[in-house]
């Protein structure tokens, strides 16, 4: 728990005094919600502002509904890959977060590292550990100002049952239905707590389907989803900080005589709030403390969107020199994979590239006829319900160098589903190259075994090979994107 500065400016303590008249006894808590940081260290340096000016306020408690790591190789890559963020996270004083899918990313040892530096409690229901790996909790609760704040902690189980990512990631763990652990947990808490905040990981839709069960937590921290959203559904307020530090959430607890009095919101753009120069500090040390990721290994001619990105990471797949003379005639990489919204023009850095790829994923080559690749594209794009939506369907997820379109059903839906998925190809088997997590999540295993070699080669090797051959030319990048989506025509 962060305690108030032992040193203010007159001037604060003036501002202060004055909020407590006489005969006013009200004490604010105030408590700051992020979510989705994915490491964007860059912005951190804002947030310990406005942890500095709460703190002038009243109290402060410090809040993550998870996804901290997995997107920047200044702490990725680290000797200890997400402790430097934690150990961050310490310094600004964070007090309690839960886990997101991507805290899993390198599986239970290096999970269990993180969890062992937090000097904050992590909280997470709807999982348990395996085979000596460290326990979350289930909830906490913090008695602040005279009231008890309860903190439940969940993460999405959008991937068959566990959260999202490489089924590897998740073998030292077991998990429980997210909404209705979270839907069980309030009523452990409710009756112990003063005020109950869900911190979760499982996207929008489900904490909406959490509110309409009727679970009324008073506040639902979300994440997951990146949605941009601060709004009172029935009796509970529901937000979202898009990602990446971009905003943040405080929620202002008034409270008189131990008595919760009012609750009000307020969300905050990060960027309007001058970086902390101490913390400026703090992160270009963590930059300075591994040269090598500055190094730069290509220039951009032009702007690149994140189409663009992701028409870079297929290319580099697909001219790669693989054993054999194997030569992709069709390349596919998966959206969600894409890491960077663009390339600025100009150097790219070898973090750049890194950042890319923080799953250090690797390639899978082998043969697929069209019907076959119909097949996988088809099932993804059609995946989830309304009980259990899939964020990553209805949307061309698998991009590729080789244009096809998908045709969707003649419907009303906001959402339609496919039909049927169209190659320009011939009907024979085609030399295809993908990263793993596509041929390990979305293939049929029987076809994976049969058709495919997993190489030892990382995505992350092909695209720093790829961006050095333009090396006295530079990369022009392509923002186009090559499949497309159309509704069914009965009358063909």
């Amino acid at each position: 728990m962060r305690k108030l500065l032992i040193f203010f400016s007159a001037v604060a303590l003036f501002a202060l005094s004055c909020g407590r008249i006489e005969g006013d006894k009200s004490e604010h808590v105030y408590i700051i919600s992020t979510n989705d940081i994915h490491a964007t260290i860059d912005a951190l340096p804002h947030l310990a502002t406005i942890i500095k000016e709460y703190e002038m306020r009243g109290e402060v408690l410090l809040v993550d509904s998870g996804d901290r790591v997995t997107g920047n190789a200044y702490v990725d890559d680290a000797r200890e890959p997400g402790v430097p963020l934690v150990k961050i996270m310490n310094e600004l004083g964070y007090d309690v977060a839960t886990l997101g899918n991507h805290e899993f990313d390198k599986g239970s040892e290096r999970l269990d590292a993180m969890l062992a530096a937090a000097e904050y409690q992590v909280v997470c229901a709807n999982v348990e550990a395996l085979n000596g790996a460290i326990d979350p909790l289930e909830y906490t609760i913090v008695t602040l100002g005279g009231v008890d704040i309860g903190f439940v902690g969940v993460v999405d189980t959008d991937g068959g049952g566990r959260p999202l990512g490489g089924k590897s990631s998740y073998v030292n763990y077991t998990f429980t239905s997210d909404v209705d652990t979270a839907y069980e947990a309030y009523g452990k808490v409710a009756a112990k707590c003063d005020f109950v905040v869900l911190l979760s990981h499982m996207g929008r839709g489900a904490d909406e389907r959490l509110v309409e069960r009727g679970a009324s937590y008073d506040w639902i921290a979300g994440g997951h989803s990146h949605d941009l959203l601060s709004a009172d559904r029935e009796s509970v307020h529901m937000s979202q900080n898009n990602k990446n530090l971009r905003y943040v959430t405080v929620a202002d607890i008034e409270v008189r005589d131990g008595e919760i009095v009012g609750v009000a919101y307020e969300q905050l753009k990060t960027s309007e709030f001058a970086p902390d120069e101490a913390m400026v500090a703090r992160i270009e040390e963590l930059k300075a403390s591994d040269p090598e990721l500055n190094t730069v290994e290509g220039v951009a001619t032009e702007y690149a969107s994140k189409e663009g990105v992701a028409n870079f990471t297929i290319a580099a797949l697909a001219s790669y020199p693989y054993a054999d003379g194997f030569v992709p005639e069709v390349t596919f990489y998966h959206y969600g994979g894409v890491r960077l919204d663009e390339f600025a023009q100009g150097n790219i850095k070898r973090a750049d590239i890194l950042n890319n790829d923080p799953f250090v994923s690797t390639i899978y080559v082998g043969r697929l006829t069209p019907e076959q690749m119909r097949d996988f594209i088809l099932t993804k794009y059609n995946n989830g319900t309304a009980e259990a939506p899939d964020k990553e369907s209805h949307y061309p997820y698998f991009r590729s160098d080789v244009p096809y379109t998908i045709v969707l059903e003649d419907s009303t839906e906001a959402e339609p589903d496919a039909v049927d998925v169209v190659f320009d190809l011939e009907p024979r088997e085609y030399r295809v190259a993908m990263c793993n997590y596509i041929a390990d999540n979305y293939i049929d295993s029987v076809i994976v075994a049969r058709q495919f070699v997993k190489t030892d080669i990382t995505v992350r090797e092909a695209m720093l090979r790829y961006i050095r051959s333009f090396e006295g030319r530079g990369y022009k990048p392509d923002n186009e994107c090559r499949q497309r989506e159309v509704k069914s025509d009965k009358g063909e």
